[in-house]
């Protein structure tokens, strides 16, 4: 299996977390429209659906903490 992200052993892990949370950002887009989709359809998965939506959204908040501390 590939690694969805390729990290560059030479950067900073500023860098690093960086491309981290811009792939969660775009994770976290596509979940949202899947959790629409799901809704629309009143499917019984939405919830579960939306509870990782959630964490999503929480671990780019967290990262996005470490990434200002580190400014």
């Amino acid at each position: 299996m590939e690694k969805v992200i390729q990290f560059n052993p030479m950067a900073n892990r500023e860098t690093n977390l960086d491309e981290v949370s811009k792939h969660l950002d775009m994770v976290r887009d596509v979940l949202a429209e899947v959790v629409e989709q799901y809704e629309e359809e009143n499917s019984e998965r939405t919830d579960d659906l939306t509870e990782a939506l959630d964490a999503l959204e929480d671990a780019s908040e967290i990262i996005n903490e470490i990434l200002m501390d580190e400014l």
